[in-house]
């Protein structure tokens, strides 16, 4: 087999042009000096055939090719279709056994679909003629390239006919570098095709990554285009969710609202905010941005409204004491179980006088119909007044700030906001003034509120962003992490994609939450690696198996590039995106064309 591929890389189209002993044509083969040579012709050209199915020819086999595509119009095509149709459909009738009828009709079915996608889509109709040359200097190697070409063109498919006799003269023509268009011939051999068959199978580019429906993401190391479809369903890509990783300046944040962008209308997305990173972008696309920081104006996601739970026999009262136990053990990590304890009776205490049991129908309820955290602390403080409780003090102490304090606006009050645009930004970057475990409760809240959206309407699409997520994870309070891992798995079956954005993967992978945090990230069939270095790209190439060389293109990565998995797959990316878009998704492009 080296002998084939050193033979091939030293012959080359000149050689069919000035071969040393001249041209013979004996019935089936070619004698081009003191070579053996066969062409074929396509005479089947499918739908669905794999890309770079002819480039496989040529680098593996040495085919030698020569492509033409006339465009025509549509009528006549159609009116063959009409032929083909009915034709099969009298033979189904006459088919004697299963095997035959089943053959008619597929052949009906493919004809009908390409029917129904020039009539509404409008497409283009070419004659094409596709004629290859297989050539060696022995003809028992001749004969094996040529049944491994059959081979491949049998994998894809295809179907090809061996030209002949007279017909063996024009199709050399054909091939050799004449820059002839052999007319007789192309009018025997060629076919209508649709012109988005001939060229979405890409006929060179193996390294291609075309999905059906989807958009432009980038570019892989070979120029190859990405058309990314993050709802594609298949065995290796179970669900639509991403986790983005890269340092700080690395070109995550562009990379992920390219995807935001491109998402709109199709998806609602949701985003979770930290640093302000996608206000400019939420207004270019006319979206909301939700300031969720505590401001005198600001939005409120009030803790103790229940979010209704849609899985089936679950109590969401029940699972919202869980949230609530999370949300209060982020604040007051001083709590102790004893005291936890009695801050939920009074909870249940709190919730029963405003008439909300297990068996109470809270998705019926309305906003307003829900207590507010000065309603707990009021319930508290009356009870501690009826009969003083040391535990009760200690509870009023440290809920006081929030409840009635200098950061009651940040949780009490009624749940204000609604999501009703495309696009929902929650802003919470003028909550660095506060302390860390404030910052990671708003987050945590926002995350309950964005999955009680998400978990709404399966049939609807929607995506979740949680940028800066390391924010929530602390490994003394594994219930975040937890938390978000389950939602990322149920995830799929609300048609919904949970995208993690996070400059280190270190804090994911605390002893502590480990089982939690790898399991997030191996279960999220789509993975940005963007430059890394250190401990997070020691943590990378371990957790996701990583080999020396995928390591070291994320070492080497500069901005805007990245190592992009798709399920088994990967691709070494540039997210080289279209100025005009880039001054739509991110401010800083409107002064300089650089990645941030």
């Amino acid at each position: 087999m080296k002998k084939l591929k050193k033979i091939q890389y030293n012959y080359n189209l000149i050689d069919l042009l000035t071969p040393v002993g001249g041209f013979k044509f004996d019935r089936n083969k070619i004698y081009i000096g003191d070579r053996y040579a066969k062409v074929y012709t396509i005479i089947h050209y499918p739908s669905n055939i794999e890309l770079g199915w002819l480039g496989k020819l040529v680098n593996e086999i040495g085919a030698i090719f020569s492509i033409n595509i006339e465009p025509t119009d549509n009528t006549e095509l159609l009116e063959g279709l009409d032929r083909r149709i009915r034709d099969a459909t009298a033979l189904v009738k006459l088919a004697k056994n299963e095997s035959s009828k089943q053959i008619k009709e597929q052949e009906i079915k493919e004809a009908s679909e390409i029917i129904s996608r020039i009539l509404q889509n409008n497409e283009i109709v070419s004659y094409l003629s596709i004629y290859i040359l297989i050539s060696d200097e022995s003809e028992n190697n001749l004969a094996k390239k040529c049944k491994e070409m059959e081979k491949e063109v049998i994998k894809q498919k295809l179907k090809i006919r061996p030209l002949t006799n007279f017909l063996l003269q024009e199709g050399y023509k054909a091939i050799a570098p004449y820059f002839t268009i052999q007319e007789d011939l192309n009018n025997y051999f060629k076919r209508n095709i649709l012109t988005s068959t001939f060229t979405g199978g890409f006929l060179f580019n193996k390294n291609t990554f075309i999905d059906k429906n989807g958009y432009y993401l980038g570019v892989n190391e070979k120029g190859g285009i990405i058309i990314f479809n993050m709802w594609k369903k298949d065995s290796d890509r179970t669900n639509s969710n991403m986790v983005v990783v890269g340092s700080s300046g690395s070109g995550k944040s562009v990379a992920v609202k390219h995807i935001a962008y491109n998402e709109i209308p199709k998806a609602k997305i949701l985003i979770i905010d930290p640093e302000n990173e996608y206000s400019y972008l939420s207004e270019n696309l006319g979206g909301k941005i939700i300031n969720c920081n505590g401001g005198k104006d600001g939005g409120i996601l009030n803790p103790l409204q229940i979010r209704v739970d849609r899985e089936e026999d679950t109590n969401s009262l029940a699972l919202h004491f869980q949230f609530l136990r999370t949300f209060f053990s982020i604040l007051y990590p001083s709590l102790q179980d004893v005291e936890f304890s009695a801050l939920e009776l009074l909870l249940e205490q709190l919730y029963q006088k405003f008439n909300i049991n297990k068996n109470t129908d809270v998705s019926k309820l309305k906003n307003t119909d829900f207590p507010k955290l000065e309603d707990l602390y009021s319930f508290i403080e009356e009870k501690n007044k009826q009969k003083y409780n040391k535990t009760f003090e200690k509870i009023l102490s440290l809920i006081r700030p929030i409840c009635i304090g200098q950061s009651a606006d940040i949780w009490n009050g009624y749940t204000n906001i609604d999501i009703d645009t495309d696009m929902t930004v929650f802003n919470t970057s003028s909550m660095h003034k506060f302390q860390e475990q404030y910052k990671r409760a708003q987050y945590y809240n926002i995350m309950s509120y964005c999955w009680d959206f998400l978990s709404r309407d399966a049939n609807e699409k929607t995506i979740l962003i949680a940028d800066e997520c390391h924010m929530l994870v602390d490994p003394n309070i594994p219930q975040t992490l937890e938390y978000l891992k389950n939602i990322s798995k149920r995830a799929r079956k609300y048609k919904a994609s949970i995208i993690v954005i996070t400059q280190s993967i270190e804090d994911f992978l605390n002893e502590k939450i480990r089982l939690y945090g790898q399991s997030l990230f191996t279960n999220s069939t789509y993975k940005l690696f963007f430059k890394l270095d250190g401990q997070d790209l020691k943590d990378v190439q371990e957790t996701f198996k990583l080999t020396d060389k995928e390591t070291q293109l994320i070492y080497n990565a500069k901005i805007g590039e990245a190592l992009f998995t798709a399920g088994v797959r990967k691709l070494f990316i540039s997210m080289d995106i279209d100025n005009i878009e880039k001054q739509q998704i991110d401010e800083k492009f409107r002064k300089v064309n650089a990645y941030a």
